[in-house]
């Protein structure tokens, strides 16, 4: 196959007041006709800089200072803004991580998709229109006339990007850009979308530059993939062949950052890679990996490795590969720490007393009186007639897609919201109240740390600030605030340097440790967690679980965890609570949960997630249309117009029962499928494991 894109010796600085920092550094990466390339690495490697620099997109003071990019052989370099204009939208596409910053917000989406054709090939307005609503159907939208008459604000994140894909692929590019395009997405819509861009560029034999920090994601879409690092490539290879058999360091340590599906925390801990990547203005002269590296000796500070070719179609920057191999194959370093310890038997003997529990807990909205809501309208229930317990010491896990409620319910215990009905108790106590009304000795023992720690830390106050005031409110001195917060950021491995610092001088990492530290600071009993590692990347996070599990060993607090990824959740929690439109469909014991028999939907989810391992056989189902508006409830299970094991009328008139799968009486499904049935059904996953 002829190369559609060839880079040659790339190199991208950006101006700033410090000086030149370079970005990327003599970059050399080609890519096939009907390719799909992965890039994948950590925040700062320079993977969007080099998106931008293919397509001219460069910030005003940012530019190429050497190298070429080839595109169909012409060296796009060299051509002028209007030159570029026509490659953009009909040559040359791409798709960015927010859709909303792509969409414009006064135009209708069919509009917007229609205007592309109307621009780059003549296209009337009536012609373009209905170009626009068939390559909208083609995405397996149900009413592709309905989604092109809305406005972008009137659809969810998933049809938006649905529609992003559209304006993209409609004048059949040649070269289409991705950057992290599913990675605010539900497991399922992600799923459904990568499947629609594996098949689409199939049908138009497009060549795709896939850029991720998600390694399951890159193995699912990509025939190669580069590591990137420090700027370079640090390795690169056919996908399989890195997956099975990683050869740079770095590679090996994304790979360890992965909690494996089924992966029990007692049997390994994970291993995140140490330290940070090195700002621009601070990369080694060196090796830019080398100051994280295990293996790192003199030479590797004071010399940039060559490039090296390792094998067919592999190649790989490192002083010592063979040796690295060689002493990987004799002993994995991902084998030297134990895991943490089990806590299952809690919930399997009852010895664990539940310090959280809910009996029966609603929450609905839309009683009130506004300009836009009469009062007698359509209620959303948001939280319908849940029950939980959560033991003393245990981690729950509570999962499913966005808006099924998980975080409204969270909000209910943490007394943000009031509940409609039922009743929230906390080590004995009822606190189904406001959190103004709760005793400050109770808004003490209940913490949350939320998903944006931005959006909950004070621009204002420094991080000393943020982590000593809810110590002095335990009613310790000034002094013993001081050490208490050196003693937490230690412990979120941060340390003293950090304490002068205001939130902007921190990463999106550093600032979801800071949130962690704050929340412990008051030495709390129960942990709110709303989705603390969703866009952060997979170094981060392993080191975030990690801290959560020590945290826990060390202090003895519970968790209560939401989350969409299951990866995740499977491996960080001893029970789960699977959450559809409301209400809770499936919870038990971890193990139980993510073995047959499992609820269709929990099948559902489990089949979506992307799994980095060539030894996972893995089921393919694949959920028709988005989670049902909370106002117009289904009747009978509300989980029937999406289940792909749908019995027939009973599931449309009845609400299901609340079955228990075993004698220990302690995992249950709600689910009209007979439970021999359910027995009977396979494992998503045959083998995991790399």
């Amino acid at each position: 196959m002829d190369d559609i894109l060839e880079i040659q010796g790339l190199e991208v600085s950006y101006t700033t007041r410090h000086g030149t920092l370079r970005a990327i550094r003599d970059l050399n990466l080609s890519l096939r006709r009907n390719e799909t390339y992965g890039v994948v690495g950590e925040s700062g490697c320079g993977k969007s800089t080099l998106a931008f620099a293919i397509m001219g997109y460069l910030e005003r003071n940012g530019a190429v200072t050497g190298g070429r990019i080839l595109f169909n052989g012409e060296d796009m370099l060299r051509k002028s803004r209007s030159e570029m204009r026509e490659l953009w939208g009909k040559r040359i596409a791409m798709i960015y991580q927010d859709p909303t910053a792509s969409l414009n917000p006064s135009l209708k989406t069919g509009m917007q998709i229609a205007e592309i054709l109307q621009v780059h090939q003549g296209a009337s307005r009536k012609d373009a229109l209905g170009q626009a609503v068939a390559m909208l159907s083609r995405l397996s939208i149900a009413d592709p006339e309905m989604i092109a008459d809305r406005y972008p604000h009137q659809l969810s994140g998933g049809m938006r990007q649905r529609v992003c894909i559209a304006m993209a692929f409609i004048t059949k590019p040649d070269l289409l850009i991705l950057d992290e395009p599913t990675t605010n997405l539900d497991v399922t819509t992600e799923a459904s979308i990568l499947d629609m861009l594996n098949d689409l560029k199939n049908d138009f034999s497009a060549t795709t530059l896939y850029i991720t920090h998600d390694l399951g994601v890159v193995y699912k879409v990509s025939d190669r993939v580069g590591v990137m690092y420090g700027g370079r490539l640090v390795e690169e290879g056919f996908i399989a062949d890195i997956i099975c058999s990683p050869k740079h360091p770095y590679t090996r340590g994304l790979l360890r950052c992965i909690p494996e599906v089924l992966l029990d925390k007692s049997k390994r801990r994970l291993t995140p890679i140490t330290g940070s990547v090195a700002e621009l203005d601070a990369v080694p002269e060196g090796c830019a990996f080398s100051p994280r590296c295990a293996y790192r000796r003199e030479v590797c500070d004071g010399r940039d490795p060559a490039n090296q070719p390792y094998g067919k179609g592999r190649s790989v920057r490192c002083h010592y590969t063979a040796e690295v191999d060689e002493k990987e194959r004799k002993n994995p370093s991902c084998d030297d720490e134990p895991g943490q310890p089990e806590c299952e038997d809690l919930y399997a003997d009852g010895r664990g007393h539940a310090l959280l529990a809910l009996s029966r807990v609603q929450k609905h909205f839309g009683d009130l009186t506004s300009m836009f809501r009469r009062k007698g309208g359509l209620k959303v229930r948001a939280v319908d007639d849940i029950s939980l317990e959560v033991p003393a010491q245990t981690t729950l896990g509570l999962v499913g897609e966005s808006g099924c409620g998980k975080s409204t319910l969270l909000r209910v215990i943490a007394g943000l919201e009031t509940a409609t009905g039922g009743k929230v108790t906390f080590d004995e106590q009822d606190i189904s109240i406001p959190i103004g009304k709760r005793r400050r000795e109770m808004a003490r023992r209940i913490q949350v740390v939320f998903q944006d720690p931005r959006s909950t830390l004070n621009p204002r106050r420094t991080v000393g600030q943020a982590i000593e005031r809810p110590i002095r409110l335990t009613g310790a001195s000034r002094r013993e605030a001081e050490l208490g917060a050196r003693d937490l950021l230690e412990s979120v491995d941060l340390g003293c340097d950090y304490l002068d610092r205001y939130p902007e001088q921190l990463s999106g990492g550093q600032k979801q440790r800071i949130a962690i530290a704050r929340a412990f600071a008051s030495n709390p009993d129960l942990i709110l967690c709303d989705e603390p590692t969703s866009s952060l990347d997979v170094s981060i996070q392993a080191s975030i679980i990690n801290l959560l599990l020590e945290l826990q060993k060390k202090k003895g607090t519970t968790y209560l965890f939401i989350s969409h990824a299951l990866g995740v959740v499977s491996y960080l929690c001893d029970a789960m609570a699977v959450m559809y439109l409301g209400v809770i469909v499936e919870q038990g014991p971890k193990n139980k949960v993510l073995t047959p028999p499992y609820h269709p939907y929990t099948e559902a989810l489990l089949s979506s997630l992307s799994v980095p391992s060539p030894n996972a056989t893995q089921e393919r189902i694949r959920l028709e249309g988005a989670v049902p508006s909370a106002r117009e409830i289904p009747h009978g299970c509300r989980f029937h117009t999406r289940c792909p094991r749908k019995l027939g009328l009973i599931c449309e008139t009845t609400v299901p029962p609340r079955i228990s799968t075993d004698s220990d009486n302690d995992h249950f499904i709600s689910c009209h499928i007979p439970l021999s049935e359910l027995q009977r059904m396979q494992p998503v996953f045959k083998e995991v494991g790399r």
